[in-house]
């Protein structure tokens, strides 16, 4: 019976981990010496190195094989080509992306307003304002009673400032009339 550490502690005899030795990646030259072997290597040379470096033969012909892969250097090649390629892709998306951000309006809640005044001051209905507004804006930001706050805050300020430019322009007036006095087509 073996009764190494690694053997009595995985049976549960001791307290405290034992070291368990973990395979070891092959060094370069370990990969190189594998590649010569399998390669160039006389009958029985595989299997006497597989012995020494307690691995499999098989682990050897990967070894080898991947030793002559980056020797050949086609898959690294043919890895670099693709991301290239990819890098040329994105390029084009990023650019296509600047250019119509370049033509992009940020729909800010002072442009939906905005856009809702300019709609009321041409005639157009609130209702049909938001009816032209999916075209521009997500779902929640195009409720009518949204766009009419924003206009009837907009006719609020500018109430007041009607009022301000009034008291400043009323003493320069001599005659004020209605334009209806004036237009009637007959006076009777």
């Amino acid at each position: 019976m073996d009764n190494s550490p690694q053997d009595v502690c995985n049976r549960g005899g001791c307290t405290s981990p034992a070291l368990i030795e973990r395979p070891v990646m092959p060094t370069i030259p370990q990969r190189i010496a594998s590649a010569f072997a399998v390669l160039c290597g006389r009958y029985g040379d595989v299997t006497r190195m597989a012995q020494d470096r307690a691995q499999s033969r098989q682990s050897l012909y990967r070894e080898a094989t991947q030793v002559i892969d980056a020797v050949d250097g086609t898959a690294a090649q043919a890895r670099v080509a693709e991301l290239e390629q990819q890098v040329t892709q994105l390029r084009s998306q990023v650019h296509e992306l600047q250019q119509r951000l370049g033509r992009a309006v940020a729909m800010t809640p002072e442009k939906r307003a905005e856009l809702a005044c300019v709609a009321q001051a041409e005639g157009v209905s609130l209702p049909v304002a938001r009816r032209l507004l999916p075209v521009l804006l997500p779902p929640e930001a195009r409720s009518v009673p949204t766009l009419g706050r924003a206009t009837a805050a907009a006719g609020h300020r500018a109430g007041r400032l009607l009022e301000v430019l009034d008291q400043a322009a009323c003493p320069g007036v001599a005659q004020a009339t209605a334009d209806e006095i004036f237009s009637g087509a007959s006076r009777s």
